[in-house]
């Protein structure tokens, strides 16, 4: 899909998603927006939210469909190259690297896509983060929709959808969903439900086992079943529905009662409820882009937050993305008179055949930053379009805007000591060795070594999903650091357990 036509098409779905009730009630205009919603009817006003779901839903599900086709043209071709070329010659090729440069292209635009059904998601359950959690599981990228019951579900969906008090979405567009295939609103009866569509002979006999309560249909079913391997990928398939069953039921169950098991650590969890506000820093970011723009001798704009620094940049090249880079390590990690670069006059084809140069140079690309834009990705935090003015987003799609963070990990362990939460610092190894293979994927990792918190004696690791807030959802360190010393207060009062 062509850049402008991406963006196009992001930009038409966006409203649907996020201010179609508010833009048809002239929110805006009203000081006394809980006033109005009260005389209108909370359901109401739910079910307009939803009419802008609906036709959102559509939208996107296209967008997908004609991502991942052209996606599956595009792998073809990169498949036949591999097979034609020895692959130590392939990144020589021209061809072959545009066509992973298309890949990747359409790989981000199926994730925004993605990203803007997750805004129904989060809005849908509230923005109550633990519940959405809870319906996620390792793992859970859905398969192509090509390859899928997509039409089926597009069907149901359409056949709830017809009745002004019901939503139904379609799980497999988003990607911070990995448990049922169609998420169910009444806002009538205020429900919620999780369902499951399933196709074929196969699945409907274990539809009807199940909902009987004994196995009479699936032992009659298998009487008349002559191959052993349909016998056993009958089987397969029974037990494959019970778990996604049974995951469904798990997830509800969790939210409606706050225990239960981490699908993704495999320890048990418990909901704890903390008072602590979640700050955020997002207007200064939107107020940094808007001076940007209005500037016309600058390209970046670099500021610092309460624990590291956004760079912000028009017309992002690879380049500018390396000053920014190099701005930091000179007002944080080493004073500017140890840069190498100021032996030189000119900064030339000379400057960069001299060793302290090139080395300096690989200082400055091992530098951490995060691009905000890389948040689609990372499916467990709020959509991008939250924390940003839709405004500015064309920007972000047509790779006319980029925004870094620095996030510097050392001033937070100084916000950890200074909140009393006794930081301290463990050696990667040593954290895997401690928290084992399965946990520690969830565990930050800085430069080989891991940061852990909690009191003089009992200490926890500190997870991506705490940074992620920070650097994803523009929340203030303080804040974040405020949830875990909020979060330690309640753990470490009510159990003795070292984990959370």
């Amino acid at each position: 899909m062509k850049n402008r036509v991406f963006a196009k098409e992001v930009e038409e779905i966006l409203p649907y998603v996020l201010t179609y009730a508010s833009d048809f009630y002239k929110l805006k205009k009203i000081k006394d927006v809980d006033k109005l919603i009260k005389q209108i009817g909370i359901s109401k006003f739910q079910n307009k939210c939803h009419e802008g779901f609906k036709i959102a839903q559509d939208k996107i599900t296209e967008n997908l469909l004609s991502i991942e086709q052209e996606s599956k043209i595009v792998t073809k071709k990169i498949n036949t190259f591999k097979k034609n070329k020895l692959f130590n010659l392939l990144k020589r090729e021209k061809e072959y690297k545009n066509l992973i440069t298309e890949l990747n292209s359409l790989n981000f635009q199926k994730a925004m896509f993605q990203e803007t059904a997750n805004c129904i998601v989060w809005t849908i359950f509230g923005l109550d983060r633990t519940a959405i959690k809870a319906l996620m599981q390792p793992g859970m990228q859905h398969k192509s929709l090509l390859e899928g019951n997509i039409q089926s579900l597009r069907d149901t969906a359409r056949h709830y959808n017809q009745e002004k008090d019901k939503f139904a979405l379609i799980t497999d567009i988003t990607s911070c969903i990995g448990i049922g295939d169609l998420i169910i609103i009444d806002t009538k009866r205020s429900s919620r439900m999780i369902a499951e569509v399933k196709e074929g002979k196969v699945n409907e006999v274990i539809m009807d086992t199940l909902q009987a309560g004994n196995l009479q249909f699936a032992q009659s079913y298998l009487l008349h079943v002559n191959d052993p391997k349909r016998a056993l990928a009958f089987l397969k398939q029974f037990k494959r529905i019970i778990d996604q069953h049974s995951k469904a039921h798990n997830a509800i169950e969790y939210v409606q009662k706050g225990v239960g098991k981490d699908l993704f650590t495999g320890r048990n969890k418990k909901i704890i409820e903390t008072r602590s506000a979640e700050e955020k820093f997002s207007k200064f970011v939107a107020e940094g882009i808007k001076f940007l723009y209005s500037q016309t001798e600058k390209d970046e704009l670099y500021f610092p937050f309460d624990c590291g620094v956004v760079g912000i940049i028009k017309n992002p090249t690879l380049a500018r993305k390396w000053d920014f880079q190099h701005y930091i390590i000179h007002q944080i990690l080493k004073p500017k008179s140890d840069c190498a670069y100021t032996k030189h006059k000119e900064v030339n084809e000379i400057t960069f055949k001299d060793s302290d140069v090139v080395n300096h140079f690989k200082e400055i690309l091992q530098v951490p930053i995060y691009n905000f834009k890389s948040k689609v990705f990372y499916y467990a935090h709020e959509p991008i379009f939250f924390n940003l003015p839709i405004k500015y987003i064309k920007g972000l799609l047509e790779n006319k805007l980029s925004i870094y963070i620095y996030f510097d990990h050392n001033h937070f362990y100084y916000l950890m000591k200074k909140t009393k939460l006794y930081p301290t610092w463990k050696s990667y190894k040593d954290a895997k060795s401690e928290e084992g293979s399965d946990v520690i994927k969830e565990v930050v990792n800085f430069e080989g070594k891991c940061l852990y918190f909690g009191t003089k004696t009992q200490k926890t690791p500190l997870m991506y999903g705490f940074l992620l807030r920070i650097v994803y959802e523009f929340q203030t360190a303080e804040s974040v650091v405020m949830q875990l010393k909020d979060l330690i207060k309640k753990v470490y009062k009510k159990t003795k357990t070292k984990k959370i």
